[in-house]
């Protein structure tokens, strides 16, 4: 694999997790291949990959299939900012 793109670092394959909305829906999808690099953290996805995770979140909009449920905790960045 050729060095991160953005800072030059090196790069490493790695399963991650990928966070897409489907309409009012927050899809996470776990265990997807990655070159992640070791220096920024920028990832790279295949283009094999990335129309696969396209095709599960337009599932997921079209309810073709059904998500595991998990709690998640909501925060709105401009209201906790102060003043």
């Amino acid at each position: 694999m050729e060095p991160c793109s953005l800072c030059g670092g090196e790069m490493e394959e790695k399963e991650v997790e990928v966070i897409k909305k489907a309409g009012e829906k927050v899809v996470v999808v776990k265990d997807v291949p990655a070159w992640v690099c070791k220096q920024c953290g920028e990832r790279y996805y295949s283009i094999d990959t990335v129309e696969r995770i396209n095709e599960m979140v337009r599932e997921v909009g079209e309810e073709k299939v059904k998500m595991q449920r998990i709690f998640a905790g909501e925060l709105n960045f401009k209201a906790a900012m102060p003043g």
